[in-house]
């Protein structure tokens, strides 16, 4: 699945009401694993949609990192300071 263009209000995990936009704000707010993510939206073993959790984290954890980071990741114009041509 591509997440990179899910809605943000895509369930991820219905039992536990857990959304895209959940796992991207925990992501945002410091969780750097799938366990950090998991602890951090209340995701238990067996729940449906924790197999989700990798490629989600892979898609927006270096994009959230460059971001805090104060880059774009390339691919921008116009913006100030930007390295990625």
């Amino acid at each position: 699945m591509d997440w990179s263009s899910m809605p943000a209000d895509t369930m991820v995990c219905a039992a536990r009401n857990v959304t895209l936009r959940d796992v991207v704000m925990s992501i945002a707010q410091g969780a750097e694993s799938v366990e950090d993510v998991r602890s951090a939206v209340g995701m238990q073993d067996g729940d449906e949609g924790l197999e989700n959790l990798h490629g989600i984290v892979e898609v927006f954890l270096p994009v959230i990192r460059d971001l805090q980071s104060g880059g774009c990741g390339g691919g921008c114009s116009g913006c100030s300071g930007c390295h990625g041509g």
